[in-house]
C-alpha cells in the first residue's frame, strides 16, 4: 500500500490518567514504524485544549475523589451514564466559547481523520468537526473493556474501534449499530510485540539476578502504609523472589515509601517513573496493578497475569471483570489475599498464560493502523 501522500490521523486525547495518551502513542509509534501505511498520527490534548485552569482543576478533582472518595466518584460515573445531561450540557456551553480556537486547531492539521479516545469532551469534537469539515470521517476508539459509559456514544460517530468483542457487545447494547464497531484489539506500543525485547537489560541496570522470579507491583496513587503491608507481605512469604515497586509520578509516594525498612530485604527495588514498564512487565511472572485499561491491556499482551489490587469504581470496573471473566488473574485488595492470589498463579501458572493468550493482541495498534489506511484508501477512491 503506497501512496505519495501521506492521510494524517488527528487524535483528540486527553493527560487524565496514562491511558488514554498511551493508546494515542501507541498509534503514533505503529504508524511510524510502518510507513508502507503512508499515515502520519498527530495528537491534541484535547482537555487542555478546552481549557487549561479547568483541566487542571478537574484533574486535582478527579484524583481527589479516586483516591479519597470513591463512593462520591462512583455516583457521579454512574449518574452521568444514566443521564447525559450534565455531559452533554457542559459540551454545548464549550461550544460557543471554544468553538472558533477549536476549528482552529484541527485545521491546522489538514486531518484526513479525526479520532477521539476521550469521551467527555468528544461531542464538543464531533459537533465542531462536523460543521467544519463534514467529509473528515469522526471515530471514536474505546479505551474501557465491558462496561462502557454512554458517553463514548453520545456523538454518532462514524465508526468505533474497541478492544475486544464483549466490549462491542456492550456498545451494541448502547445503540451502536453492529457494522460501526471493529474489536481490532486495544493499542499498546509495539515494543510488546518484540520477542527479542531487552527485558534482560533492565534487570542488569537495576541488579536482579536474571534466574530470580519477579513480582512487579505498580503501586502510584495508592496509600503508603498499604503499599508497605504489601510489600512487607511478599518479601516475607516470597524471600527468593524480586520484588519491584513502581510509584510512577507520585512523587510523594515514592519519598515515603523509600525511608521504609522493607528495603533491606535482599532483591527489593523501588523505582519512580520510568519509560521502561514493557520491559519491567515482559521481565516480571506477575504484575500486580490497579484495573487500569492500559496496564491491563499491556499485561495482556505480554502474557503476564495480574492481580487487581484497586479498582476505580465504575470506570474500571469492566477491565476487572475482563480479568476474572476469562480467569487471568485475581482480585485481591488486602496484603493477605494478595499472598493467596500469587500461591494461586504459582499453582498453575501455564493454564493462566495459555488464557492470556487467547485474549493477547500485541500487534493491535499496527492492525489499527492499517485499517485505518485501508478505509481512507477506499474513500478516496
Amino acid at each position: 500500500m503506497t501512496k505519495d501522500v501521506k492521510k494524517t490521523i488527528l487524535i483528540l486525547s486527553s493527560s487524565f490518567g496514562q491511558g488514554h495518551m498511551a493508546t494515542a502513542r501507541a498509534l503514533e509509534s505503529a504508524a511510524n514504524n510502518h510507513p508502507e501505511f503512508n499515515i502520519d498520527v498527530k495528537i491534541i490534548d484535547f482537555s487542555e485544549e478546552i481549557g487549561k485552569l479547568f483541566n487542571k482543576t478537574s484533574k486535582k478533582m478527579y484524583e481527589i475523589n479516586t483516591k479519597h472518595l470513591p463512593a462520591l466518584y462512583k455516583w457521579m460515573y454512574v449518574s452521568t451514564d444514566i443521564t447525559h445531561t450534565p455531559i452533554r450540557l457542559a459540551n454545548l456551553l464549550s461550544y460557543p466559547l471554544r468553538q472558533s480556537h477549536l476549528k482552529k486547531i484541527l485545521a491546522s492539521h489538514h486531518p484526513d481523520l479525526i479520532i477521539s479516545n476521550y469521551p467527555i469532551w468528544q461531542y464538543l469534537a464531533f459537533q465542531i468537526s462536523k460543521k467544519n469539515f463534514p467529509h473528515v470521517e469522526f471515530a471514536t476508539l474505546v479505551t474501557d473493556s465491558i462496561s462502557v459509559h454512554s458517553s463514548w456514544v453520545i456523538p454518532d460517530s462514524d465508526f468505533y474501534i474497541v478492544a475486544n468483542e464483549p466490549t462491542a457487545s456492550s456498545l451494541h447494547t448502547l445503540g451502536v449499530q453492529d457494522d460501526k464497531i471493529h474489536a481490532l484489539g486495544y493499542p499498546v506500543h509495539e515494543s510488546f510485540t518484540h520477542d527479542h525485547l531487552s527485558h534482560q537489560s533492565i534487570l542488569t541496570d537495576i541488579n536482579i539476578p536474571k534466574n530470580r522470579k519477579l513480582i512487579l507491583f505498580s503501586a502510584s496513587a495508592l496509600r503508603a502504609s498499604y503499599v508497605r503491608r504489601v510489600c512487607t507481605a511478599i518479601t516475607t512469604q516470597y524471600p527468593d523472589h524480586a520484588l519491584v515497586v513502581v510509584t510512577g509520578r507520585d512523587a510523594e509516594l515514592y519519598r515515603q515509601i523509600a525511608d521504609s525498612h522493607f528495603w533491606s530485604a535482599p532483591h527489593s527495588y523501588l523505582v519512580g517513573w520510568t519509560n521502561t514498564m514493557p520491559e519491567l512487565i515482559k521481565a516480571s511472572d506477575i504484575v500486580i496493578t490497579k484495573a487500569g485499561g492500559s496496564t491491563v491491556m499491556e499485561c495482556i499482551a505480554a502474557q503476564k497475569p495480574l492481580i487487581i489490587n484497586k479498582i476505580i469504581p465504575g470506570q474500571e470496573e469492566g477491565n476487572a471483570e475482563l480479568v476474572e471473566r476469562y480467569q487471568l488473574g485475581h482480585i485481591a485488595r488486602k496484603s493477605s489475599e494478595i499472598i493467596t492470589a500469587i500461591s494461586e498463579i504459582y499453582k498453575d501458572y501455564g493454564s493462566y498464560q495459555n488464557r492470556i493468550a487467547q485474549l493477547s493482541k500485541p500487534d493491535a495498534a499496527r492492525t489499527i493502523i492499517e485499517f485505518i489506511a485501508k478505509r481512507l484508501t477506499s474513500k478516496s477512491s
